[in-house]
């Protein structure tokens, strides 16, 4: 999560912190400063941001599903854009997301969204690991082709990462059942 790893950026931690607790306080932490970041890029451009935090149980309790699609619906309607991420902070395992493309995957589903941006450390899906100097980009996947792209997907994840790019083949591939378009594109590139 990026709210855990700005927090690891800002504090250190006694040794022997247990690990989830350690986990909770870097993203209660870095969530603040992961904001104020949003918050200033997104005011450059004249546009104003705001935060929602979720857990799995936002997804399973009709009233806050309701709740949550209709704060984002409203902020939309008034262009505010939302920046909606896993509530790391409290957040237990039997609550948490595989990872915030499960997440993007389920507010995609909940907005009935055209398309879903998915942005990763790479430049998308390759036809083996990015590193290998012969292996190329794959740029466009039609959903009857999905599953022999699997085959390529390779099990690794970033240092903070929990799902990686098989998490995101995944969403992409549940998202296409539902008629929206994913594109996984590198977000460390201008």
């Amino acid at each position: 999560s990026g709210a855990v790893g700005t927090g690891r950026g800002l504090i250190t931690l006694e040794d022997g912190t247990d690990s989830v607790v350690k986990k909770q306080v870097y993203a209660a932490i870095g969530q603040v400063k992961l904001m104020s970041m949003y918050a200033k890029h997104f005011s450059k451009h004249g546009i104003f941001c705001a935060q929602i935090l979720a857990t799995k149980e936002d997804f399973r309790d009709k009233e806050h599903y309701a709740n949550m699609k209709n704060c984002m619906e409203n902020l939309l309607r008034d262009n505010v854009v939302p920046v909606i991420n896993e509530n790391d902070a409290v957040a237990v395992a039997e609550l948490m997301f595989t990872d915030n493309d499960e997440l993007a995957g389920l507010i995609a589903t909940q907005l009935n969204v055209d398309a879903v941006i998915i942005l990763t450390s790479v430049d998308g899906v390759f036809t083996g690991n990015p590193k290998d100097k012969d292996t190329r980009i794959i740029s466009e996947i039609q959903y009857a082709d999905i599953s022999s792209f699997e085959r390529y997907v390779v099990p690794d994840k970033s240092e903070f990462g929990r799902g990686g790019m098989r998490t995101k083949v995944k969403v992409a591939h549940e998202l296409a059942e539902k008629g929206i378009t994913t594109h996984i594109a590198n977000g460390l590139t201008a």
